[in-house]
């Protein structure tokens, strides 16, 4: 029975990393990214050749052989390096608005790095089909000043500003689209209480 289910696994695995294999090939044709399917295939591979005497030395190769789980290995780091620039260790500035059912939290890292949380209770409407916004999440870079914040990077040329005046902080933001129908991620106007 071992020797069936490992077999089984050899074969589903190897036609997972052919898969991974064709979805390269496939984002290069086609100029769109095809996603490979990450560990799967290189892990029923391994387990598969693990469980046969004669493959068990050369079982490991189906980890670097599965382009998903090579993919998902090389990236560990980034993702790594990405949760501690946004973690509470390297919090520099927090600013918070409550306007109108709208929720916002805006986070300044060390190294530059921004994030702004938008919540709506209750949803509204996002587009012209109907949809609704729950939450929206902005990431960018921002740099002070002598006014305040500049923050940038999270919406093709938009900038936000935090102005400081006599203790008190506001938000300017320039370059916003004029032209959208459904503006409820504009971030103009914002009054911010410092909590952090």
């Amino acid at each position: 029975m071992t020797s069936i289910l490992a077999s089984i696994a050899t074969g589903v695995g190897a036609l997972i990393v052919l898969f991974n294999w064709y979805s390269l090939y496939a984002s290069h044709r086609s100029g769109r990214n095809v996603s490979p399917a990450p560990l799967l295939g290189g892990l029923l591979l391994f387990l598969g050749l693990f469980n046969f005497p004669e493959t068990r030395a050369y079982a490991w190769l189906a980890i670097v052989a599965d382009y998903g789980t090579l993919i998902m290995v090389s990236a560990v780091p980034l993702l790594i390096r990405d949760a501690w620039s946004t973690c509470s260790f390297n919090l520099v500035h927090r600013f918070v608005s409550n306007t109108d059912g709208r929720q916002d939290d805006i986070r300044l890292f060390k190294r530059g790095k921004f994030t702004i949380r938008r919540e709506h209770s209750p949803p509204v409407t996002c587009n012209e089909h109907g949809a609704l916004s729950v939450s929206q999440g902005f990431v960018g870079v921002w740099h002070e000043e002598d006014r305040g914040f500049v923050l940038g990077g999270y919406g093709g040329d938009r900038i936000l500003r935090i102005l400081r005046t006599n203790g008190c902080f506001r938000t300017r933001e320039e370059h916003y689209p004029e032209n959208r129908k459904f503006p409820i991620d504009r971030l103009d106007a914002l009054d911010l209480k410092k909590v952090t």
